[in-house]
Protein backbone atom coordinates (compact mmCIF):
# COMPACT_ATOMS: atom_id res chain seq x y z
CA UNK A 1 0.00 0.00 0.00
CA UNK A 2 0.96 3.73 -0.61
CA UNK A 3 1.77 6.12 2.31
CA UNK A 4 -1.15 7.77 2.05
CA UNK A 5 -3.43 4.42 2.40
CA UNK A 6 -1.12 3.70 5.38
CA UNK A 7 -1.43 6.56 7.02
CA UNK A 8 -5.27 6.77 6.40
CA UNK A 9 -5.48 3.24 8.09
CA UNK A 10 -2.96 3.80 10.94
CA UNK A 11 -5.20 6.75 11.67
CA UNK A 12 -8.14 4.94 11.87
CA UNK A 13 -7.51 1.44 13.50
CA UNK A 14 -9.98 1.34 16.28
CA UNK A 15 -12.58 1.07 13.36
CA UNK A 16 -11.09 -2.89 12.16
CA UNK A 17 -12.28 -5.92 14.04
CA UNK A 18 -9.27 -7.37 12.36
CA UNK A 19 -5.84 -6.45 11.20
CA UNK A 20 -3.47 -8.35 9.26
CA UNK A 21 0.22 -6.96 9.43
CA UNK A 22 4.09 -8.43 9.04
CA UNK A 23 6.29 -8.05 11.63
CA UNK A 24 8.34 -5.59 9.58
CA UNK A 25 5.74 -3.11 9.03
CA UNK A 26 4.78 -3.64 13.09
CA UNK A 27 8.18 -3.23 14.18
CA UNK A 28 8.18 0.26 12.52
CA UNK A 29 8.48 3.07 15.88
CA UNK A 30 4.96 4.89 14.06
CA UNK A 31 3.05 1.84 13.53
CA UNK A 32 3.84 0.49 16.77
CA UNK A 33 2.75 3.90 18.64
CA UNK A 34 -0.74 4.16 16.60
CA UNK A 35 -1.03 0.02 18.06
CA UNK A 36 -0.13 1.39 21.34
CA UNK A 37 -3.33 3.75 21.06
CA UNK A 38 -5.93 1.20 21.15
CA UNK A 39 -7.21 -2.09 22.84
CA UNK A 40 -5.90 -5.19 21.10
CA UNK A 41 -8.10 -8.32 22.46
CA UNK A 42 -5.80 -11.33 20.91
CA UNK A 43 -2.60 -11.25 19.12
CA UNK A 44 -2.27 -13.96 16.50
CA UNK A 45 0.56 -15.30 14.92
CA UNK A 46 -0.13 -17.88 11.66
CA UNK A 47 2.34 -19.48 10.76
CA UNK A 48 3.81 -19.55 14.42
CA UNK A 49 6.81 -21.96 13.79
CA UNK A 50 8.20 -19.14 11.38
CA UNK A 51 9.73 -17.22 14.12
CA UNK A 52 12.20 -20.07 14.84
CA UNK A 53 13.14 -20.97 11.41
CA UNK A 54 13.06 -17.69 9.59
CA UNK A 55 14.01 -16.05 12.21
CA UNK A 56 17.59 -16.27 13.27
CA UNK A 57 18.68 -15.96 10.11
CA UNK A 58 16.29 -14.64 7.24
CA UNK A 59 13.50 -12.21 8.92
CA UNK A 60 15.13 -11.11 12.43
CA UNK A 61 12.42 -9.05 13.12
CA UNK A 62 10.10 -12.24 13.44
CA UNK A 63 12.57 -12.51 16.65
CA UNK A 64 10.92 -9.27 18.23
CA UNK A 65 7.19 -10.60 18.24
CA UNK A 66 7.65 -11.38 21.85
CA UNK A 67 8.65 -7.89 22.59
CA UNK A 68 6.47 -6.28 20.35
CA UNK A 69 3.28 -8.54 22.35
CA UNK A 70 4.86 -7.19 25.80
CA UNK A 71 4.70 -3.62 24.90
CA UNK A 72 0.92 -4.07 23.24
CA UNK A 73 -0.30 -4.71 26.51
CA UNK A 74 0.48 -8.72 26.47
CA UNK A 75 -3.07 -9.42 25.41
CA UNK A 76 -4.22 -12.98 24.60
CA UNK A 77 -1.90 -14.98 22.15
CA UNK A 78 -2.58 -17.58 19.83
CA UNK A 79 -0.09 -19.13 17.99
CA UNK A 80 -0.96 -21.51 15.08
CA UNK A 81 1.30 -23.65 13.29
CA UNK A 82 1.04 -27.33 11.58
CA UNK A 83 4.71 -28.08 11.88
CA UNK A 84 5.95 -27.12 15.18
CA UNK A 85 7.91 -30.42 16.19
CA UNK A 86 8.03 -31.14 20.17
CA UNK A 87 11.20 -28.71 20.98
CA UNK A 88 9.90 -26.19 18.71
CA UNK A 89 6.42 -25.68 20.69
CA UNK A 90 8.68 -25.48 24.18
CA UNK A 91 10.89 -23.20 22.34
CA UNK A 92 7.94 -20.72 21.37
CA UNK A 93 6.21 -20.92 24.84
CA UNK A 94 9.67 -19.83 26.42
CA UNK A 95 10.01 -16.85 24.54
CA UNK A 96 6.18 -15.08 25.46
CA UNK A 97 6.97 -14.35 28.97
CA UNK A 98 2.85 -14.64 30.09
CA UNK A 99 2.91 -14.20 33.81
CA UNK A 100 0.87 -16.70 36.05
CA UNK A 101 -1.18 -17.10 32.64
CA UNK A 102 -1.66 -20.34 31.32
CA UNK A 103 -0.83 -21.87 28.49
CA UNK A 104 -3.27 -24.06 26.58
CA UNK A 105 -2.15 -26.46 23.36
CA UNK A 106 -4.40 -27.60 21.24
CA UNK A 107 -3.10 -30.28 18.54
CA UNK A 108 -4.12 -32.31 15.32
CA UNK A 109 -2.22 -35.02 13.98
CA UNK A 110 0.11 -34.16 11.51
CA UNK A 111 -0.43 -37.57 9.50
CA UNK A 112 -2.35 -37.02 6.23
CA UNK A 113 -2.92 -40.49 5.41
CA UNK A 114 -4.73 -40.13 1.80
CA UNK A 115 -1.53 -38.51 0.49
CA UNK A 116 0.50 -41.45 -0.90
CA UNK A 117 3.90 -40.82 0.10
CA UNK A 118 7.27 -41.94 -2.36
CA UNK A 119 11.07 -41.36 -2.90
CA UNK A 120 13.25 -42.38 -6.13
CA UNK A 121 16.80 -42.14 -6.74
CA UNK A 122 17.74 -41.53 -9.91
CA UNK A 123 21.24 -41.65 -11.22
CA UNK A 124 21.47 -38.81 -13.14
CA UNK A 125 20.11 -35.02 -14.15
CA UNK A 126 18.78 -36.20 -17.09
CA UNK A 127 17.17 -39.05 -15.78
CA UNK A 128 15.43 -37.20 -13.21
CA UNK A 129 14.29 -34.67 -15.89
CA UNK A 130 12.72 -37.28 -17.92
CA UNK A 131 11.11 -39.00 -14.69
CA UNK A 132 9.54 -36.00 -13.88
CA UNK A 133 8.66 -35.77 -17.65
CA UNK A 134 7.06 -39.24 -17.30
CA UNK A 135 5.05 -38.65 -13.99
CA UNK A 136 3.71 -35.23 -14.58
CA UNK A 137 2.03 -36.56 -17.55
CA UNK A 138 0.57 -39.54 -16.33
CA UNK A 139 -0.81 -38.22 -13.37
CA UNK A 140 -4.13 -36.86 -13.44
CA UNK A 141 -5.16 -33.60 -11.74
CA UNK A 142 -3.53 -30.17 -10.85
CA UNK A 143 0.06 -30.23 -9.27
CA UNK A 144 3.12 -28.19 -7.62
CA UNK A 145 6.77 -28.70 -8.29
CA UNK A 146 8.87 -27.83 -6.31
CA UNK A 147 12.89 -26.66 -7.33
CA UNK A 148 15.44 -24.50 -5.33
CA UNK A 149 16.38 -21.84 -8.18
CA UNK A 150 14.04 -19.11 -10.02
CA UNK A 151 16.23 -20.31 -13.07
CA UNK A 152 15.31 -23.72 -12.50
CA UNK A 153 11.41 -22.68 -11.96
CA UNK A 154 11.48 -21.21 -15.52
CA UNK A 155 13.42 -24.14 -17.21
CA UNK A 156 11.83 -26.94 -15.84
CA UNK A 157 8.30 -25.01 -16.73
CA UNK A 158 9.07 -24.53 -20.37
CA UNK A 159 10.46 -28.04 -20.76
CA UNK A 160 6.96 -29.40 -19.18
CA UNK A 161 4.94 -27.05 -21.47
CA UNK A 162 6.51 -28.39 -24.26
CA UNK A 163 6.78 -32.05 -23.41
CA UNK A 164 3.93 -33.24 -21.56
CA UNK A 165 0.94 -30.68 -23.54
CA UNK A 166 -0.49 -30.00 -20.16
CA UNK A 167 -0.94 -25.98 -18.78
CA UNK A 168 2.43 -25.15 -16.83
CA UNK A 169 3.84 -22.07 -15.33
CA UNK A 170 6.61 -21.33 -13.20
CA UNK A 171 6.19 -19.46 -9.93
CA UNK A 172 9.06 -17.58 -7.62
CA UNK A 173 10.12 -14.96 -6.12
CA UNK A 174 10.85 -12.48 -9.17
CA UNK A 175 7.34 -12.11 -10.25
CA UNK A 176 5.56 -9.03 -9.36
CA UNK A 177 2.57 -8.70 -6.93
CA UNK A 178 0.33 -8.46 -10.75
CA UNK A 179 1.81 -11.80 -11.94
CA UNK A 180 2.05 -13.57 -8.96
CA UNK A 181 -1.83 -12.65 -8.25
CA UNK A 182 -2.81 -13.57 -11.71
CA UNK A 183 -0.80 -17.38 -11.75
CA UNK A 184 -2.77 -18.00 -8.35
CA UNK A 185 -6.48 -17.18 -9.82
CA UNK A 186 -5.58 -19.28 -12.91
CA UNK A 187 -4.04 -22.10 -10.75
CA UNK A 188 -7.01 -22.17 -8.19
CA UNK A 189 -9.77 -21.84 -11.33
CA UNK A 190 -8.14 -24.90 -12.83
CA UNK A 191 -6.78 -22.92 -16.21
CA UNK A 192 -3.40 -23.94 -15.06
CA UNK A 193 -2.13 -27.84 -14.54
CA UNK A 194 1.07 -27.79 -13.00
CA UNK A 195 2.78 -24.93 -11.11
CA UNK A 196 6.75 -25.10 -11.01
CA UNK A 197 7.49 -23.08 -8.12
CA UNK A 198 10.03 -21.87 -5.35
CA UNK A 199 9.29 -22.03 -1.96
CA UNK A 200 7.31 -18.62 -2.47
CA UNK A 201 4.74 -20.67 -3.62
CA UNK A 202 2.19 -21.90 -1.35
CA UNK A 203 1.77 -20.30 2.10
CA UNK A 204 -1.58 -18.74 1.74
CA UNK A 205 -3.31 -21.16 -1.21
CA UNK A 206 -5.75 -22.91 -0.20
CA UNK A 207 -6.40 -25.42 -3.34
CA UNK A 208 -8.45 -28.29 -2.10
CA UNK A 209 -7.90 -30.55 -5.60
CA UNK A 210 -4.25 -30.61 -5.99
CA UNK A 211 -3.38 -34.34 -6.76
CA UNK A 212 0.63 -34.36 -6.38
CA UNK A 213 3.53 -32.61 -5.48
CA UNK A 214 6.72 -33.53 -6.82
CA UNK A 215 9.78 -32.09 -4.91
CA UNK A 216 12.66 -31.79 -7.83
CA UNK A 217 15.01 -30.76 -5.18
CA UNK A 218 14.87 -31.04 -1.38
CA UNK A 219 13.15 -29.16 1.40
CA UNK A 220 15.74 -27.23 3.51
CA UNK A 221 14.00 -29.37 6.71
CA UNK A 222 11.54 -31.92 6.84
CA UNK A 223 9.08 -29.82 8.85
CA UNK A 224 9.36 -27.39 5.17
CA UNK A 225 8.73 -30.80 3.22
CA UNK A 226 5.73 -31.69 5.38
CA UNK A 227 3.91 -27.99 4.70
CA UNK A 228 5.00 -28.72 1.00
CA UNK A 229 3.23 -31.40 0.68
CA UNK A 230 0.04 -30.96 2.86
CA UNK A 231 -1.02 -28.79 -0.09
CA UNK A 232 -2.22 -32.11 -1.61
CA UNK A 233 -5.45 -33.76 -0.95
CA UNK A 234 -7.10 -31.21 1.37
CA UNK A 235 -10.55 -32.52 0.02
CA UNK A 236 -9.83 -35.77 1.54
CA UNK A 237 -9.16 -37.53 -1.63
CA UNK A 238 -5.96 -39.43 -2.90
CA UNK A 239 -3.05 -37.67 -3.44
CA UNK A 240 0.92 -38.48 -4.19
CA UNK A 241 3.86 -36.66 -2.45
CA UNK A 242 7.04 -37.41 -4.14
CA UNK A 243 10.75 -36.86 -3.81
CA UNK A 244 13.09 -36.74 -6.95
CA UNK A 245 16.90 -37.34 -5.39
CA UNK A 246 19.94 -37.76 -7.05
CA UNK A 247 23.32 -38.16 -4.87
CA UNK A 248 24.64 -34.42 -4.04
CA UNK A 249 21.22 -32.86 -4.50
CA UNK A 250 22.40 -31.61 -0.92
CA UNK A 251 24.68 -29.33 -2.34
CA UNK A 252 22.08 -27.07 -3.72
CA UNK A 253 20.64 -26.68 0.24
CA UNK A 254 23.91 -26.27 1.82
CA UNK A 255 25.18 -23.40 -0.76
CA UNK A 256 22.13 -21.41 0.43
CA UNK A 257 23.16 -22.27 3.96
CA UNK A 258 26.33 -21.08 3.26
CA UNK A 259 25.12 -17.93 1.60
CA UNK A 260 22.65 -16.69 4.26
CA UNK A 261 24.98 -17.33 7.24
CA UNK A 262 27.80 -14.49 7.90
CA UNK A 263 31.36 -16.61 8.20
CA UNK A 264 33.65 -15.21 11.46
CA UNK A 265 35.36 -12.86 9.14
CA UNK A 266 32.58 -11.51 7.47
CA UNK A 267 30.88 -10.39 11.27
CA UNK A 268 34.66 -9.63 11.95
CA UNK A 269 35.17 -7.40 9.37
CA UNK A 270 31.65 -5.67 9.09
CA UNK A 271 31.65 -4.74 12.46
CA UNK A 272 34.93 -2.87 12.29
CA UNK A 273 33.91 -1.63 8.89
CA UNK A 274 36.30 -3.10 7.34
CA UNK A 275 34.04 -4.26 5.27
CA UNK A 276 30.61 -2.88 3.84
CA UNK A 277 26.95 -4.27 2.90
CA UNK A 278 28.26 -4.85 -0.66
CA UNK A 279 31.14 -7.14 0.36
CA UNK A 280 29.32 -9.72 2.56
CA UNK A 281 25.65 -9.15 0.73
CA UNK A 282 22.71 -7.59 1.75
CA UNK A 283 20.80 -10.33 3.40
CA UNK A 284 23.99 -11.07 5.52
CA UNK A 285 24.30 -7.20 5.84
CA UNK A 286 20.37 -6.70 7.06
CA UNK A 287 20.98 -9.56 9.66
CA UNK A 288 24.16 -8.11 11.45
CA UNK A 289 22.61 -5.14 11.59
CA UNK A 290 19.92 -6.59 13.70
CA UNK A 291 21.95 -8.15 16.08
CA UNK A 292 24.47 -5.05 16.38
CA UNK A 293 21.22 -3.04 17.50
CA UNK A 294 21.04 -5.87 20.34
CA UNK A 295 24.18 -5.02 21.96
CA UNK A 296 25.88 -8.40 21.16
CA UNK A 297 29.66 -8.73 21.32
CA UNK A 298 30.86 -10.10 17.87
CA UNK A 299 32.19 -13.22 19.59
CA UNK A 300 28.38 -13.66 21.10
CA UNK A 301 27.54 -12.86 17.53
CA UNK A 302 29.83 -15.42 16.06
CA UNK A 303 28.84 -17.78 18.10
CA UNK A 304 24.88 -17.15 17.15
CA UNK A 305 25.52 -18.24 14.01
CA UNK A 306 27.48 -20.64 14.31
CA UNK A 307 24.97 -22.65 16.68
CA UNK A 308 22.64 -22.03 13.66
CA UNK A 309 24.55 -23.16 11.37
CA UNK A 310 24.87 -26.38 13.50
CA UNK A 311 21.13 -26.50 13.63
CA UNK A 312 20.24 -26.09 9.20
CA UNK A 313 23.15 -28.30 8.72
CA UNK A 314 21.43 -30.74 11.33
CA UNK A 315 17.79 -30.34 9.80
CA UNK A 316 19.53 -31.38 6.18
CA UNK A 317 21.34 -34.31 6.90
CA UNK A 318 17.47 -35.31 8.29
CA UNK A 319 15.69 -34.36 4.95
CA UNK A 320 18.59 -36.58 2.76
CA UNK A 321 18.28 -39.66 5.15
CA UNK A 322 14.29 -39.45 3.97
CA UNK A 323 15.01 -38.78 0.73
CA UNK A 324 17.66 -42.26 0.36
CA UNK A 325 14.84 -44.17 2.41
CA UNK A 326 12.62 -46.12 0.49
CA UNK A 327 10.45 -47.77 3.16
CA UNK A 328 8.57 -46.44 6.54
CA UNK A 329 8.57 -42.81 5.04
CA UNK A 330 5.46 -42.04 7.12
CA UNK A 331 7.25 -43.11 10.36
CA UNK A 332 9.92 -40.73 10.01
CA UNK A 333 8.31 -37.83 8.95
CA UNK A 334 5.77 -37.98 11.73
CA UNK A 335 8.82 -39.28 13.95
CA UNK A 336 10.13 -35.96 13.71
CA UNK A 337 6.87 -34.47 14.32
CA UNK A 338 6.82 -36.66 18.07
CA UNK A 339 3.89 -39.02 16.50
CA UNK A 340 3.82 -42.64 15.11
CA UNK A 341 1.98 -43.52 12.05
CA UNK A 342 -1.07 -44.94 11.67
CA UNK A 343 -1.28 -45.56 8.23
CA UNK A 344 0.80 -47.41 6.05
CA UNK A 345 -0.57 -45.76 2.54
CA UNK A 346 3.03 -45.38 1.41
CA UNK A 347 5.25 -46.35 -1.36
CA UNK A 348 6.64 -50.30 -0.87
CA UNK A 349 10.47 -48.37 -2.41
CA UNK A 350 9.33 -50.01 -6.08
CA UNK A 351 10.78 -48.07 -8.77
CA UNK A 352 7.86 -49.16 -10.91
CA UNK A 353 5.41 -48.76 -8.60
CA UNK A 354 2.11 -48.16 -9.97
CA UNK A 355 -0.28 -44.72 -10.12
CA UNK A 356 -3.10 -46.53 -10.61
CA UNK A 357 -3.08 -48.51 -7.11
CA UNK A 358 -2.96 -45.03 -5.58
CA UNK A 359 -6.67 -44.51 -6.65
CA UNK A 360 -6.34 -41.04 -7.55
CA UNK A 361 -9.30 -39.18 -8.74
CA UNK A 362 -9.99 -37.81 -12.16
CA UNK A 363 -8.81 -34.69 -12.99
CA UNK A 364 -11.25 -31.39 -12.63
CA UNK A 365 -13.04 -29.52 -15.29
CA UNK A 366 -11.55 -26.05 -16.03
CA UNK A 367 -13.71 -23.65 -14.18
CA UNK A 368 -15.44 -20.66 -16.32
CA UNK A 369 -13.21 -17.79 -17.25
CA UNK A 370 -13.94 -14.70 -15.25
CA UNK A 371 -13.10 -11.65 -15.42
CA UNK A 372 -9.27 -11.21 -13.91
CA UNK A 373 -9.85 -8.08 -11.48
CA UNK A 374 -6.37 -6.53 -10.08
CA UNK A 375 -5.48 -7.93 -6.92
CA UNK A 376 -5.46 -4.41 -4.84
CA UNK A 377 -9.40 -4.27 -6.12
CA UNK A 378 -10.11 -7.56 -5.16
CA UNK A 379 -8.64 -6.96 -1.50
CA UNK A 380 -9.97 -3.31 -0.95
CA UNK A 381 -13.54 -5.26 -1.41
CA UNK A 382 -12.88 -8.53 0.88
CA UNK A 383 -11.29 -5.82 4.06
CA UNK A 384 -14.18 -2.80 2.75
CA UNK A 385 -11.14 -0.53 2.74
CA UNK A 386 -13.35 1.81 0.68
Amino acid sequence: MDAQEKFTILGHLNRYRFVFISPEMLNQANVLQAFQRIQINTFVIDEAHTLLSWGPDFRPDYLDLPRLHHLLGAPSLLLLTATATPAMQEDLKGRFDLGSAQWFTYTESSNRPNIYLHTEELTNQDDKRQRLQFLVHQIPGAGIVYVSSRKMANSLAEFLRQETGKRVAAYHGGLDNVARYRLQQQFMENQLDVIVATSAFGMGIDKDDIRFVIHYHLSQDLANYMQEIGRAGRDGQNAVAILLYIKGDERIQQHLIDASLPTDAMIEGYYAKVLTQRDIGEERARLLDYYGQQKLSVPAIQQLFAERRIVREADLNQMVKYAQSRSALRPKLLGYFGEKASSDFESIGMANWALTAVGLPAAPKEQPHVNQTDWSTILTKLFKLS
